[in-house]
């Protein structure tokens, strides 16, 4: 079977861009390392204006075909993993940052699933708290500490070059599919965590005015994990009978399929 080229699953999303060049430019490097399609959330300038086409260079086509949407979510329909880029380590993302070299091992291990996701932000602001909220990742790039801040398209070049290495070693073909159930998309795994942090707060174990502290690290733990629909599903059902339980002292009947061998 002839091997299919898993850059093409690779979404560039930008969020809130300012700078027509600087979209003109990271069509130019999706173009350079073969990535899949771009997503413009709320641009502030058209990514077909003439800055943006001049510095596309080849990725003119791109440019045309970008997705324009409002929100993060809309951007990141149709996906199985997410890794947001921030120039901020810290206690806002509750998790280990990743360095572009282990975002890039993480992420190729998703290809095999479908579509994943690069994030990056204004050239401000950068990604905001609820952007890094919707990501299963976060990526920082090493730069020195006096100005750490790179330019976008910058950006977007050392995160692709990393991901193009990585999967050009893993040699994904159309066999190399998993043989399981469906994988849990982002929109599953957002559904996901709205009930478990329902069921969390429910029973009093999250603190309501830092939700976050506690859900994003519960977020890269499932991320991680790689959840099935099925598996999801489970857990979606877990938490639905904890809330139940601790608000009526009752539960509903076990969904039956809970009982049934995950093998059959």
């Amino acid at each position: 079977m002839a091997p299919t080229n898993p850059m093409h699953r690779v979404r560039i999303v930008l969020v809130r861009s300012q700078i027509a060049g600087n979209i003109g430019a990271v069509a130019r490097c999706m173009e350079n390392f073969g990535a899949g399609g771009l997503y413009l959330v709320a641009p502030r300038v058209s990514p077909t204006s003439r800055e943006a086409m001049q510095r596309s260079t080849h990725g003119e086509h791109r440019l045309h075909a970008a997705r324009v949407v409002e929100t993060v979510a809309a951007a990141l329909e149709g996906t199985v993993y997410a890794v947001g880029t921030s120039r901020r380590p810290g206690p806002v993302h509750q998790a280990d940052d990743l360095t572009p070299r282990q975002m890039a091992a993480t992420l190729t291990g998703r290809l095999a699933d479908g579509q994943v996701a690069l994030l990056f932000g204004s050239e401000d602001n950068g990604l905001a708290r609820e952007d890094l909220l919707a990501c299963d990742a976060v990526v920082v790039i090493p730069a020195a500490p006096g100005y750490p801040t790179l330019n976008v398209s910058h950006a977007v070049a050392i995160c692709l070059y990393e991901v193009f290495v990585a999967a050009a070693a893993t040699r994904h073909t159309d066999a190399t599919v998993r043989k399981r159930s469906e994988p849990a998309d982002l929109a599953m795994m957002n559904r996901l965590m709205d009930k478990l942090q329902h069921a969390l707060r429910t029973i009093g174990y999250l603190r309501p005015e830092k939700p976050d502290h506690l859900m994003f690290p519960i977020r890269a733990i499932l991320s991680r994990a790689g959840l099935t629909r099925a598996e999801a599903q489970i857990l979606m059902g877990l938490a639905q009978q904890i809330d139940e339980f601790a608000k009526y002292g009752t539960r509903t009947e076990a969904d039956p399929r809970l009982d049934s061998d995950p093998q059959a």
